[in-house]
């Protein structure tokens, strides 16, 4: 079970895109706000 659970949350938030941050993953979309906010 625990590869199954680690598998999904690296495709949730690595791969899955999200409509909500322009369909990006939420990996992506962080690390365009880190870059446009001056942080990353």
């Amino acid at each position: 079970m625990k590869i199954d659970v680690t598998a999904y949350m690296k495709y949730y938030n690595l791969e899955r895109l999200h409509s909500a941050n322009g369909d990006q993953s939420p990996v992506e979309f962080e690390h365009s706000q880190l870059k446009v906010s001056n942080l990353g």
